[in-house]
């Protein structure tokens, strides 16, 4: 957006209701073109409820299950790297953690490392549950929003889409990849407190496999989720769609 747009606004505007008006005196050509987070139902809302028929929303939708396990990685990454504010005091983390690391793995405390992902806070939560709720679907269906789903891996489609018609001359600079998770080369684990390291370690993509369709229920990750048929229906239309877009109507709510 950033280059598209030659300026950028602050980072999950939409979220942020202090900066709206900001936004809209900063320049008389405000930016056509907003990318933000939106952390829960009430952001959702208030855009489904004020945005003009003019306005459309691209809401790029992931798997839960899929998310959930991404988030657990990125957390993973960033205890090891002792980044963000939540970990970037390296005594404490490692600590807490019982990390330890060398250049190639990195080794935590399986327990620790379940109680934080249970407290359902940082990348964990910021769930599809937490935004598509039965309150959401009702403020689509009340006011007919211009409203398209898109996968997010047909965001390299989206970027090329958006650009044709806002900012042609960046054409050739596209796909711009933002996640760089899959090329991150430190390898984490998690052992049992108490145990030998080495040998009651196991990689976290292995643990993943194996507690992945067990953790969500345990850790009650869900435990804000309402509506989640209408969001099974629609994922089941979404993904079974060849561009993997979907245009969200009144009617095809009421289908699902």
């Amino acid at each position: 957006t950033k280059l598209c747009m030659k300026k950028a606004v602050q980072d999950n505007v939409l979220s942020r209701e202090w900066l709206w008006k900001d936004y809209l005196v900063d320049s008389l050509h405000v930016q056509s073109i907003i990318a933000s987070h939106l952390l829960n139902d009430d952001n959702f809302i208030r855009l489904v409820n004020f945005t003009s028929r003019e306005t459309l929303m691209i809401h790029t939708h992931r798997d839960e299950s899929r998310r959930v396990a991404s988030a657990v990685k990125q957390i993973s990454e960033s205890i090891c790297q002792f980044m963000g504010k939540e970990y970037s005091k390296q005594q404490q983390t490692t600590t807490k953690f019982n990390v330890r690391k060398n250049n190639t793995h990195c080794i935590l405390d399986e327990g620790s490392f379940v109680t934080e992902i249970s407290a359902n806070s940082a990348e964990v939560g910021f769930s599809t549950h937490s935004l598509l709720t039965c309150k959401s679907y009702k403020a689509i269906q009340d006011n007919a929003s211009q409203l398209v789903f898109v996968h997010y891996k047909q965001l390299d489609k989206l970027q090329k889409l958006l650009a044709k018609h806002h900012c042609p001359e960046i054409l050739g600079e596209l796909p711009i990849k933002a996640n760089v998770a899959e090329e991150k080369s430190l390898k984490v684990l998690l052992h049992k407190k108490g145990t030998d390291e080495a040998r009651n370690s196991v990689d976290l993509e292995e643990w993943l496999h194996a507690k992945g369709p067990a953790m969500e229920w345990t850790l009650k990750l869900r435990r804000d989720a309402s509506c989640q048929a209408k969001t099974y229906h629609m994922e089941d239309e979404l993904f079974a769609c060849p561009d993997e877009t979907l245009r969200v109507t009144p009617a095809g709510i009421d289908r699902w």
